[in-house]
């Protein structure tokens, strides 16, 4: 985030252009950092010490550390830790900037001064900003006197790092009463508290589409059925693990679907924090204890449900799986297909898993819990009056303990959380075809 905040800034000052500023950026990525500037810039050493290094190398043949040790400028602690800093973003952006334009290193200290002063930014948060540390800069961006929308903003950018990118910005926080948008996508967190967290696609941005092909790998050329059920993914992502906080102040909270919208207006109190990236806007929503709107007309959301079956089915372990995310579906279709499981079939709410259930009577059925039409609480029923031997894992958002304890009442022997990990998926679901299928 530094280089695209501390580089905007450069723009606005018209120190750079907008063009070299996206130059920047592209080669940052593929920049190893030279110890030599990292050094000065950590006070160890002076721009003419390390220039007497650099010549020094080009006559032997030896590391920028080993002659700075030699010289007794460094010593081996301190080039450890250099060696540790030297993937810094903030670093590698620095010395692309004195590499590739006018700024002089000289320079840098002083444009840091009044970025962090433009910013309001206290010297702990600019180190944030420059390590990357979201719980360290979120509070300068996102305060509220409204309790959680600084945990729910925290949370979606270590979400937008972990699964879309790390190369964005963000802007203040402001409060909304009427948002016009081109598309939403929004859940409602209900209970002790009422929570809204969506994302909001301003008019002329694309961002829904730019942010869905960031994190499925594949290319839209319209807003689909698919780009809307990966950003709903991630919305749900973030609400499971807000949920889950709220649980550790024992306050009770349960996910409802998500919800998604075109081309309307919400109406109510509410807050929006604006992230860019890959030169797009997108806004997340956040409305605590607000009585709000978000709109008139869903959309009727569905990804076509795979109806292929596995090759080979009848000598591995099947499975059903069951979610209301055709992207969630088609990562766990991928990950069991490549580890020896058959799927043998695919619901996208409890109504169809009941359905295909009976139809195929796979070895194994995952269930989602939060599903429109039916959840996954009542297909589970469902299912174990069918048959009571029925092997179900529950497909669950964090914090969904009141709805993991009921499933476990009704029969369910598993339970996996999203985001998945591969290997806890993979751990669990064999544990329940192992006596059966002992080579899996």
């Amino acid at each position: 985030m530094f280089g695209e905040l501390f580089g905007q800034y450069l723009v606005d000052e018209e120190v750079i252009s907008s063009s070299t500023l996206s130059d920047l950026l592209r080669e940052q990525a593929q920049t190893r950092v030279k110890l030599g500037m990292m050094a000065v810039a950590e006070g160890l050493c002076t721009k003419e010490q390390a220039d007497e290094i650099n010549r020094k190398q080009q006559k032997e043949d030896k590391r920028f550390g080993d002659i700075a040790i030699e010289m007794g400028i460094l010593s081996e602690g301190q080039l450890n830790k250099l060696l540790e800093k030297q993937g810094s973003p903030y670093m590698k952006f620095i010395q692309i900037l004195v590499d590739k334009t006018n700024v002089e290193s000289t320079e840098i200290d002083g444009f840091l001064e009044d970025f962090r002063k433009k910013w309001g930014f206290d010297k702990a948060e600019l180190d944030a900003v420059k390590n990357e540390n979201v719980g360290g800069y979120i509070s300068a961006f996102a305060s509220s006197s409204q309790p959680y929308v600084s945990n729910i903003a925290g949370q979606t950018l270590r979400n937008m790092i972990r699964f879309v990118t790390s190369d964005f910005y963000i802007d203040k926080l402001r409060r909304v009463d009427e948002v016009p948008y081109e598309a939403l996508a929004i859940q409602h967190c209900t209970g002790d508290h009422s929570i809204y967290i969506g994302l909001m696609e301003p008019e002329g941005q694309n961002s829904f589409i730019a942010m869905a092909e960031l994190i499925t790998g594949d290319s839209f050329d319209r807003i689909s059925h698919m780009v809307y059920d990966s950003i709903g993914e991630f919305i749900n992502a973030v609400s499971g693990l807000i949920v889950t906080e709220l649980a550790s102040e024992r306050l009770a909270m349960e996910i409802t679907p998500q919800s998604f919208y075109e081309k309307q207006i919400i109406h109510g109190h509410g807050y929006i924090l604006p992230i860019f990236f890959n030169g797009k806007e997108i806004d997340l929503y956040i409305a605590i204890d607000s009585d709000i709107n978000v709109g008139t007309t869903p959309l009727d959301i569905k990804v076509k449900v795979d109806s292929s079956t596995s090759e080979g089915a009848e000598n591995k372990p099947t499975v059903v799986i069951v979610d209301d995310s055709g992207w969630s579906r088609t990562i766990l279709r991928n990950l069991l297909e490549k580890n020896g499981f058959a799927i043998i079939g695919e619901a996208g709410n409890g109504s169809e898993a009941i359905e295909v259930y009976k139809k195929c009577k796979p070895d194994v059925i995952t269930l989602d819990i939060t599903m429109p039409t039916m959840d996954g609480i009542e297909a589970l029923r469902n299912i174990m009056e069918f048959d009571p031997s029925a092997k179900a894992a529950m497909i669950t958002s964090a914090g969904q303990r009141s709805k993991v304890l009921e499933s476990l009442k009704l029969g369910a022997e598993k339970f996996i959380t999203k985001p998945f990990d591969p290997n806890l998926v993979l751990t669990e679901l064999k544990s329940l075809v192992k006596e059966k299928y002992p080579d899996i």
